[in-house]
């Protein structure tokens, strides 16, 4: 079975543009020049879900497996691996609430409680106007700061649920804080 058949939401089967083919043989090869003709699945994947809008569509997997040498199948048990990654379409900003021991006792619920009442959402749910999607995770690594939370790739921690509309309004008007 294909990567694509696979992975594709439903209604985006289009085919891969010249563009598209360009942009993802340019980014396979950058990534091995950088890395001494090694690849870091990672750091491809990542750029990958910057130019996709937060998702890895099928289409785009299928190719990238083509020109790493690999398998779709290989290529997806990556992806499918790391929750920081994903093939279904997500918000335009992720934010990934911390749930680990550390942020668990310090607060993580209430941020989750409050965070799920601001956005109308539950985990692994999207705003109804595309702009977040809320994940739990299970560590960002940044347990001295807890209870933690990252949207898209800024670290927020120490919160207190009154932090959150501030957080939220400033990723609204494209700002980091």
């Amino acid at each position: 079975m294909e990567l694509d058949n696979v992975t594709r939401p439903a209604g985006q089967a289009q085919p891969l543009s010249d563009e598209d083919k360009r942009f993802l043989r340019e980014l396979v090869e950058t990534n091995r020049i950088e890395h001494h003709g090694r690849l870091s699945y990672m750091d491809i994947m990542f750029e990958l879900e910057h130019h996709y809008g937060n998702s890895l569509p099928g289409p785009v997997l299928g190719e990238v497996a083509r020109l790493l040498g690999t398998s779709p199948a290989q290529l997806n048990g990556f992806v499918t691996f790391y929750t920081m990654l994903s093939t279904e379409p997500r918000g335009q900003h992720v934010i990934r609430v911390c749930t680990s021991g550390p942020c668990h006792v310090t607060g993580a619920p209430a941020i989750l409680s409050s965070l799920r009442q601001l956005l109308g959402v539950d985990i692994d749910e999207t705003t109804s106007d595309g702009m977040f999607t809320l994940e739990a995770s299970s560590c960002l690594g940044i347990c001295g700061v807890s209870p933690a939370l990252m949207i898209d790739d800024d670290a927020y921690g120490n919160l207190m649920p009154e932090d959150l509309p501030r957080i939220l309004d400033a990723k609204r008007a494209g700002g980091a804080r």
